[in-house]
């Protein structure tokens, strides 16, 4: 039976090595806005995507994307029908999210603290799937809690928040809204990495 993800058009993916080198360029510039001086592993997006509620996802929004590792294999899996929102403040991750070059896409080069807003910009109402790799130990926790209770709100009831991270802080803003965390540990990344994951219940 084919596969009708693999039917639609694809532009040439971005070797990973040229990942490695944006990402080492931008950690470089702004390390506290940049989550890793390499991009994440095969291995890690793999596991943040083949997921049921990746597979029946009708929107998902992909927040602090960098050079679109995780943004490629939310794509691989989800459905043909599915929309992917990318969302990425630093500007040099822009292009390489755009070469990605899948007609689901769409990238917004904007800081997830106007999370609704960006949402009602792009006519992205009630995402069934946020995914994050913002990383919430380098932000002000102001901000933090912020894009959190932004989150909360956003998602309907059964909406599904990913968090990929290498500190435990966004479980800590996650809290007051979400409750505790299901927490998966990913050492075949570098660094290691937790997946944390909740779904709304209220």
């Amino acid at each position: 039976m084919t596969n009708p993800v693999a039917c639609l058009p694809r532009h040439p993916r971005p070797n990973y090595w040229k990942r490695v080198i944006a990402v080492s360029r931008e950690w470089m510039r702004n390390p506290a806005q940049v989550a890793s001086v390499v991009p994440s592993f095969p291995f890690l997006t793999r596991q943040i995507a083949q997921r049921c509620c990746v597979h029946q996802a009708r929107r998902i929004v992909d927040l602090g994307p960098g050079t679109g590792g995780t943004t490629q294999s939310l794509l691989d899996n989800a459905s043909p029908h599915c929309r992917v929102l990318a969302i990425e403040k630093t500007a040099g991750f822009i292009d390489p999210l755009k070469s990605l070059g899948d007609p689901r896409l769409t990238v917004a080069e904007d800081d997830v603290v106007g999370l609704e807003r960006i949402l009602l910009m792009h006519e992205f109402s009630s995402p069934d799937l946020i995914v994050s790799g913002i990383p919430f130990s380098s932000i002000d926790a102001a901000s933090a809690s912020s894009i959190v209770r932004a989150i909360h709100r956003t998602l309907p009831v059964g909406g599904t928040f990913i968090a990929y991270q290498l500190r435990s802080h966004v479980a800590t803003y996650a809290k007051p809204y979400f409750g505790a965390p299901t927490v998966e540990y990913v050492l075949l990344n570098l660094p290691p990495l937790r997946v944390f994951t909740w779904q709304k219940q209220e």
